[in-house]
């Protein structure tokens, strides 16, 4: 008996282990299925972000082919100052947003002027076109021969008695607003 009281404490200690062997694996098993999802979860995110990520490169290599195709159509060669030059002039284009008055005080600063729009290339933002007395004039106090007003425009609406332009369906247009509203701008400047 002595010998199977023996055999009964050696099975029982080997149950034991085996019990907690099989204890440490579920464990095991349970932190691996835990890690899993977890990165099943990352992965999935990463995927997300890889997505947006390449969707903002794709936007920006876009916008530098279109300043590239727009500097190609317009012949514009940009100088060190952040001026642009062409055959028609020198262009600065500010990259903040300001009043029409605070436009103009800037290009004034500068040496130039809001830009005059004698082409449809020339369409881009804040221009130098304001209602005097319910006549359309340029700043240089030119009268308004060619326009590209949108369909509707000027409305005649009180208070709007400056002109912006603006891409609509890829076509420029130009639209009145009033002179207090914030828009970026181009400064004109004719060569020296």
């Amino acid at each position: 008996t002595h010998q199977y009281e023996n055999s009964a404490v050696t099975f029982n200690n080997t149950m034991s282990e085996l019990h907690l062997e099989i204890e440490t694996f579920l464990k095991d098993k349970d932190k691996l299925v835990n890690d899993n999802n977890k990165m099943t979860k990352q992965n999935q995110q990463l995927a997300e972000e890889e997505k947006l990520l390449s969707k903002h490169l794709r936007e920006m290599v876009q916008a530098v082919i279109s300043k590239f195709q727009f500097r190609l159509a317009t012949n514009l060669v940009l100088l060190p100052d952040g001026w642009m030059c062409s055959e028609s002039g020198l262009y600065y284009i500010s990259s903040e947003k300001k009043n029409w008055t605070d436009s103009r005080e800037d290009c004034l600063n500068r040496g130039a002027n809001l830009t005059i729009i004698n082409s449809k290339e020339e369409q881009v933002i804040w221009i130098g076109l304001t209602n005097m007395n319910g006549r359309w004039k340029w700043i240089d106090d030119s009268t308004l021969t060619s326009s590209f007003w949108a369909s509707g425009e000027p409305n005649g609406l009180t208070n709007k008695d400056c002109a912006v332009t603006s891409k609509n369906l890829g076509k420029s247009e130009w639209y009145d607003y009033p002179c207090s509203s914030a828009f970026k701008w181009i400064c004109e400047r004719k060569p020296s």
